[in-house]
């Protein structure tokens, strides 16, 4: 009787996983429901886990899966759910905890590694994510995202020669991986290496959409006297602001350059002289060449030990505002980075790691997008709001320096010519991680 109640229980855990596997969440939830009316099972909690992460309910996830550990603590599928959901809701080092469970119980699992490295990643623990990764190729020698990360890693340590040896390891496992390609670019960069960067940098335009039954010829250095050329926005402000400086270059041939870009930098754009147009980034007007505005110094051959660098590069009108204080140095500051970016996590820092950094000497101004007055820190004057690039630059050209985590921040300054530092957390506070 017992085993024919088992056999039963089995059949309504199967039909649930294939429920799961046709993306039929309730008809899997009130399946694993009703098992667990008539008892505890270990699959059934297990399953409903898996539908909350899928959820984004990550609590109920947690405490699904954790009743399933309770049940048999020695499946290590339970430890590496639990793990999951655990790194879903950013507690990583929780989630460490129960992939390092899950390889105590089977430690031949590849992907347990892999996840187990990219926690430690997020903690910006360095080197136990590298032993992770390198745990994961052993075990799976073909796994890409494990010299991908590897890379990313070993860039953060600034270990250049090994990210670039883990970065090639992903092109010869996949040699049209498009996310290891424009990886190794910008290391490549980062060395110097203009030639190979800018080439393999190419490699991002895989990820981007072009409307290609819109433009006309892709410009790649053919005479512009009495052309128009536009130049196609690739979604990222900052980009646009370091790169757009290499139109002026164009401008000296006597052509025509229309730029498309988003609302944000629309007026900031349209006021340089040196650009005829700025228009939205869905207008495709008549043009002669067109190119992706990252793709102008493959063309151009940029090295800027070769080229000449002209400073500030972008112009506004300077406002004297209420934010300066001519008794001190005037700071601009933002220590968050774009909330809907995959590098908020790691490239954001807590406010508190300024608490001591700045003394009577310095009016720090909050250009945080983020803050409120309420949140705002002590050692902060004032918050100031910006709706768009136009007066972000405003206020940026009227300050001494830039401390910022942000990337368009950074290159807004730089193009202004105002001092900037630029935090990356991990470099600040070295290697021993």
């Amino acid at each position: 009787m017992a085993k024919e109640q088992d056999n039963q229980v089995q059949q309504e855990i199967n039909k649930a996983i294939n429920f799961l596997g046709q993306n039929k969440f309730l008809e899997a939830e009130n399946t694993c429901l009703k098992i667990i009316d008539s008892g505890d099972n270990a699959d059934a909690y297990h399953i409903l886990s898996s539908i909350k992460i899928y959820q984004q309910e990550f609590e109920d996830s947690i405490k699904y899966v954790k009743k399933s550990i309770a049940i048999n603590d020695a499946n290590p599928g339970y430890h590496v759910t639990l793990g999951c959901a655990y790194s879903a809701k950013k507690d990583y080092q929780s989630s460490v905890t129960a992939f390092k469970n899950a390889i105590k119980i089977n430690n031949k699992i590849a992907q347990v590694h892999f996840y187990l490295g990219e926690s430690y990643r997020k903690l910006k623990k360095y080197n136990d994510a590298i032993s992770s990764f390198y745990n994961t190729a052993e075990l799976s020698p073909d796994h890409v995202g494990a010299y991908l990360l590897l890379g990313v890693v070993y860039q953060e340590k600034k270990q250049f020669d090994l990210s670039i040896k883990a970065f090639q390891k992903c092109i010869e496992i996949m040699p049209d991986y498009a996310e290891a390609h424009l990886n190794l670019g910008l290391c490549y960069l980062l060395i110097g290496d203009y030639e190979n960067g800018w080439r393999e940098y190419e490699w991002r335009r895989k990820l981007l959409k072009e409307s290609n039954d819109k433009l006309s010829k892709e410009w790649s250095g053919q005479n512009l006297e009495n052309k128009t050329l536009l130049v196609l926005d690739e979604g990222a402000d900052g980009n646009l602001i370091h790169f757009i400086r290499f139109i002026r270059e164009l401008k000296k041939e006597s052509c025509k350059v229309i730029v498309q870009c988003s609302e944000e930098a629309k007026t900031l754009i349209d006021n340089q002289k040196w650009i005829d147009k700025a228009i939205a980034a869905d207008e495709f007007p008549e043009h002669d060449f067109y190119i992706p505005i990252g793709s102008l110094m493959n063309v151009l051959k940029y090295n800027p030990n070769h080229h000449e660098q002209i400073f500030p590069y972008i112009e506004v009108d300077t406002d004297q505002t209420s934010t300066n204080d001519k008794g001190q140095v005037n700071i601009g500051l933002v220590f968050e980075t774009d909330r809907n970016s995959n590098a908020h996590d790691d490239e954001s820092i807590d406010p508190g790691f300024f608490e001591n950094i700045f003394n009577e000497k310095h009016n720090v101004i909050c250009l945080d997008k983020y803050v409120t007055n309420e949140t705002l820190p002590d050692y902060c004057s004032k918050h100031i709001t910006y709706s768009n690039l136009q007066e972000l630059s405003t206020v940026i050209s009227n300050l001494d320096l830039i401390i910022t985590v942000d990337h368009l921040v950074a290159h807004l300054a730089g193009a202004l010519n105002i001092d900037t530092i630029l935090c990356c957390l991990a470099f600040l506070i070295g290697d021993g991680i």
